[in-house]
């Protein structure tokens, strides 16, 4: 049922009949535009928002790959310590130093020179004449070198019965120091000998000379020869030998004319005598490690 519009008092009925009209279609023109706004604003928030995840996400790539590549560059860098070579006779302590050679602690001997020496040395080294400044402190200290060449000078003009007591005391010092050396020596290890005998070899290469190889004493000596062996009989058949090398010369001659007969006991001696050294050997390197 229709419900009548009454017209205002002098309003024309066309009019007032489409003003609900115009304002129906209005607000339907309306509506579509303010839709289209909220969709169009929720799509604008959703791309901002998958742009900021995408962007994140880019940032955090970025510094995993930057910390795999320092990684990688850290791994690189990062070497493992060299492997320390030390040279034959080198060998360090359970404190992680070098342990000094087995000469450090071999026994000297003095000569008569050197015990003069100390003598005089304790005497002048009070004496202004023998004091120099040392550059490194600028104290007054013993000069050594001038005080050597006026001692080695006094030597050479001292009288014989002077020296001879000098010479008395370097003798009793030397007893002395032979059973300190044997005792050294009983004292050395394979190993000690080892390290010594691998410095003088060093020192050898260099053309440094004067120092023997060390001998271990327990080890084996090797025997004599079968003409080393005739040579001692005919020593011990001697009464007189005034000439070691004349000697060693006759004896020579003497056996290069033995018929084979007379040398085969000497010969035979020492066969015996190199078995016997190389069982002793063998024994020697199983118990004390390899031949020196």
């Amino acid at each position: 049922m229709r419900t009548a519009v009454r017209n205002a008092p002098g309003q024309p009925a066309l009019v007032r009949n489409a003003m609900p009209v115009a304002a129906a279609n209005f607000a339907t023109a309306v509506a579509p535009k303010e839709t289209k706004k909220r969709a169009s604003s929720t799509t604008t928030k959703a791309k901002a928002s998958a742009s900021k995840a995408s962007a994140a996400s880019a940032v955090v790539g970025d510094a995993a790959a930057a910390a795999t590549t320092t990684t990688k560059r850290g791994g690189a860098k990062a070497k493992a310590p060299k492997k320390e070579k030390l040279k034959p006779w080198q060998v360090r302590g359970t404190d992680g130093k070098l342990l000094p050679l087995p000469s450090a602690s071999k026994p000297t001997l003095r000569s008569s020179f050197l015990i003069y020496m100390s003598e005089r040395v304790a005497q002048l080294k009070g004496e202004p004449l023998y004091q120099k400044t040392s550059p490194k402190t600028g104290a007054q200290v013993v000069d050594i070198v001038k005080m050597a060449k006026a001692v080695g000078a006094e030597w050479a003009q001292l009288a014989p019965q002077l020296k001879a007591r000098y010479e008395a005391q370097h003798e009793q010092e030397k007893e002395q120091y032979e059973r300190a050396l044997a005792e050294w020596k009983a004292a050395l290890s394979p190993d000690d000998i080892k390290r010594q005998n691998a410095y003088i070899a060093s020192q050898k290469k260099k053309g440094i000379k004067g120092t023997a190889f060390l001998r271990d004493p327990a080890k084996p000596k090797r025997p004599n020869s079968a003409f080393f062996e005739f040579l001692n009989d005919l020593r011990a058949r001697e009464t007189v030998i005034p000439n070691i090398t004349e000697f060693s010369k006759r004896g020579g001659e003497r056996w290069k004319q033995m018929a084979p007969e007379l040398k085969a006991p000497y010969e035979q001696r020492a066969l015996h005598a190199l078995e016997q050294y190389k069982r002793d050997l063998e024994i020697y390197n199983s118990t004390r490690g390899p031949e020196l």
